[in-house]
């Protein structure tokens, strides 16, 4: 074995046995950017594969306990694997490769990860770093080889097996690190200036990512309420440790269980957590911000709570206003024709189908809302509470005019009474139909419109399965 092997060998071992977290991630080369891969990758070329074996390395590991020389003897080894078999980007079968022994890598320092002593403490904190490099570096090399894996899905390399080895792996990691704490347990991990509940957050964020991007909503809501069932709870561990927690990973956090509520039509809890991302992110990022608005524009607009036309300009969000004009006045076609002429801008970001769905019945609502203030200035004697339903038709009827929608001149008094009584039954509007006296009644207010709550204090209606 070259001295120049032996050196880094030594070199990793004493930054180990540092429990320097800055230390030991500076010693670990996992790309051909890290300022010791190329050394290394030469140093190993004169050596076998069928070389690198525990014997070869355990005489320069004299420093290291015997409960974790094992552990970390397996871990050296695959990192040595990894730089040597390293192959940049070609065929399947050299990602494949540099992908396997990359998850190798992971999977030991996964298992020193674990490692905790007689009382339960993890005895390894300092590996942080490098278990959130490791994920990243994980999440980039599969996607590599899932894009170019040529086997059907049930196959062991395919496309979605690699992708499932990825997610199984990281969760590990994060299973380790949202370890809950009893109180004297936190109470004696206070004064530790790494603690592995840490990096928590950025390991949740790489997953989220993973969740989204694959539609797998069942296992980001199971990580939305690990993080809720966390001992000690999230916020306490945030306000403990503010010098050891990245801002930018609270935030992140914050708005992918925001996107989360949005995709999953939560809107209440969709905007408390994109308004807390919005309060932890930084104001000169400007790039994170305007994501977090593209979120939190549909949900606060779907609750009632429109936005201003100068923040708009500020995050150059042009496409919502138009949609904030229509919104306003109820006007059901220039609604319509916003979303079809920007459908691919909203698909991309997952908000057209929320906006589509849940947008146009109120508009029907702002449009019979503003119908009936209307009949009231026409008529100023006419009782507050009540509206006859000829009134919504004859709006209806104005607003859909010369637009050729299907409602253009196809429309009727049993179709105005249809969304009248959806209205009513999702609690947008508060009253019932008399059909006989053909009149919408309404719950009593000074002003008449009394029938028309604030949107954010409409409750969603609550469908119960039935097994």
């Amino acid at each position: 074995m070259s001295g120049s092997l032996v050196q880094y060998i030594q070199l990793l071992n004493s930054s180990f046995l540092s429990q320097s977290p800055d230390q030991l991630y500076s010693a670990v080369p996992l790309s051909p950017d890290h300022p010791l891969f190329s050394h290394l990758r030469t140093a190993l070329s004169a050596v076998s594969t069928s070389a690198l074996l525990p014997s070869a390395i355990a005489p320069f590991l004299g420093s290291i306990s015997p409960d974790v020389r094992e552990g970390f003897t397996s871990f050296v080894l695959s990192l040595l694997r990894y730089v040597k078999g390293y192959k940049e980007d070609g065929d399947f079968g050299n990602v494949y490769e540099k992908f396997m022994t990359l998850v190798g890598v992971y999977t030991e320092v996964n298992k020193l990860y674990a490692q905790t002593s007689s009382e339960g403490v993890h005895l390894h904190p300092h590996l942080n770093p490098i278990i959130l490099s490791l994920a990243k570096q994980l999440v980039l090399i599969s996607n590599q080889a899932a894009a170019l894996s040529p086997f059907p899905p049930r196959h062991d390399r395919s496309a979605r097996s690699i992708r499932d080895t990825t997610r199984q792996i990281i969760e590990r990691s994060f299973q380790v690190s949202s370890t809950s704490l009893s109180d004297t347990e936190w109470a004696g991990c206070m004064g530790k200036d790494v603690l592995v509940g840490d990096i928590m957050w950025g390991l949740a964020n790489v997953l989220w990512r993973i969740y989204a991007a694959r539609k797998l909503h069942t296992q980001a809501a199971d990580l939305v309420r690990t993080f809720a069932a966390l001992q000690p709870a999230e916020e306490k561990r945030i306000h403990a440790r503010p010098q050891r927690i990245p801002r930018t990973d609270i935030c992140q956090a914050h708005y992918w269980r925001g996107r989360l509520g949005v995709v999953l039509l939560d809107m209440r809890n969709g905007r408390h957590w994109l308004d807390k991302a919005w309060e932890w992110c930084p104001s000169e990022c400007w790039q994170q911000r305007r994501a977090i608005l593209i979120r939190l524009i549909p949900v606060n607009l779907l609750l009632g709570r429109l936005p201003s036309f100068s923040l708009l300009d500020q995050y150059n969000l042009h496409e919502f206003s138009p949609l904030l004009h229509a919104f306003k006045s109820g006007n059901l076609p220039a609604w319509r024709k916003v979303l079809e002429h920007n459908r691919e801008w909203f698909r991309r970001r997952s908000i057209w189908l929320i906006l589509f769905e849940r947008g146009e019945i109120l508009l029907w609502r702002n449009l019979f809302r503003f119908s009936v203030k209307t009949h009231y200035q026409l008529f100023p004697s006419a009782p507050r509470n009540r509206c006859p339903t000829r009134v919504f038709l004859n709006a209806t009827r104005a607003a859909f005019s010369g637009t050729n929608e299907p409602e253009d001149e196809d429309i009727n008094l049993e179709d105005i009474i249809c969304v009248l009584s959806s209205l009513i039954d999702q609690g947008l509007i508060l009253g019932h139909l008399s059909y006989s006296q053909q009149q919408l009644i309404m719950k009593p207010s000074e002003d008449g419109m009394g029938g028309f709550p604030r949107l954010g204090d409409v409750i969603p209606r609550r469908v119960e399965a039935i097994i």
